[in-house]
Order: C-alpha cells, then sequence, then structure tokens
C-alpha cells in the first residue's frame, strides 16, 4: 500500500464530521448515552451513513481556556480518527464535564475509550 492511501485511509475527513445544526439535533433526540466523571457521549444509528460521524460540543463555561478546549477537541478526534474502524457506524456528540482540563491526556483518552467501547456494545445489541 502506498504511503498516500495510508495517509487518505488514516484522515479525519470532512464526511466523518457532524457539521450542520439539524445534524446535531439529531443525536440529541432519543440517543443512547454513556457517562463518566469527565465527559459524556450521545450515539445514534444513522441508517444513511455507512461510516461512523463525531461531533464535539467543548463550552467555556466547562473548560474556560481556549488551549484546554482545543487539547481536548484533537484528543478526540485524535482518538476517533484511530479507531474510527472499531466504532459503530452512528453519530456521535462529546460533551464535557468541568474538570476535564485537570486531566491528562492518557486519563482523557482511557475515558474515550470506555465510553465508546460501552456504546458500540449497546449499539451492536440493538441492530
Amino acid at each position: 500500500m502506498s504511503d498516500t492511501i495510508k495517509h487518505h485511509e488514516q484522515k479525519f475527513e470532512r464526511k466523518q464530521r457532524l457539521l450542520l445544526p439539524s445534524d446535531y439535533k439529531f443525536v440529541f433526540n432519543q440517543s443512547m448515552r454513556s457517562s463518566d466523571k469527565l465527559l459524556t457521549i450521545l450515539a445514534k444509528k444513522n441508517a444513511h451513513k455507512n461510516h461512523p460521524r463525531l461531533g464535539l460540543t467543548v463550552a467555556k463555561k466547562s473548560v474556560k481556556t481556549a488551549v484546554h478546549r482545543n487539547r481536548i477537541k484533537r484528543l478526540s478526534r485524535e482518538f476517533f480518527r484511530l479507531n474510527k474502524n472499531t466504532i459503530s457506524c452512528a453519530d456521535y456528540v462529546i460533551l464535557v464535564r468541568k474538570g476535564i482540563d485537570q486531566m491528562s491526556n492518557e486519563t482523557i483518552v482511557q475515558s474515550l475509550s470506555k465510553q465508546f467501547n460501552y456504546l458500540r456494545k449497546q449499539l451492536n445489541k440493538n441492530k
């Protein structure tokens, strides 16, 4: 496999993002939920897509500085990009809670992993 093909497969492409307010509204209405003290992930099967999509909401109220908000978004997108082949095809929205900016990158990634694994099991159970 050439390097350009590998690179293309690993990208976090536009089609893998929730872009429109209607996309977010779709997920917020009657979605599955997985939570812990750091974050909540909402998931909802999307019959029209054959790939997972991700949306992020990192409010200023929860994370004060832009540096920390961007770090959390970067970690979330990177986790999603690296694990998109094991994540169920659905739309996901990640909501963060106060205090997440004080946690290490490793702790945040562990939380993401735990939440996505739980949601994958739930989504596969409801097929």
